[in-house]
């Protein structure tokens, strides 16, 4: 995966948005090739715990401007 690229994890519980970067992606040991579906059960909220998160990818640009939008 391109480090460039990153995983936008929104908790459908308490709506909190995370991030999960190229680079935590790589260090995962994750294919570049490899579809949200195949570790989406894995992933948890950090504020509230819950698993019942919808992910997608967007460009590390991305990520910033979300922020801003979220804060």
């Amino acid at each position: 995966m391109k480090s460039d690229n990153a995983i936008q994890v929104l908790c459908l519980r308490c709506r909190h948005e995370g991030f999960v970067t190229g680079r935590v992606l790589v260090q995962l040991r994750l294919k570049s090739n490899e579809p949200i579906s195949a570790f989406v059960k894995r992933l948890r909220c950090s504020k509230c715990g819950s698993g019942s998160v919808m992910a997608k990818r967007i460009r590390s640009k991305g990520v910033a401007a979300a922020q801003r939008r979220s804060a």
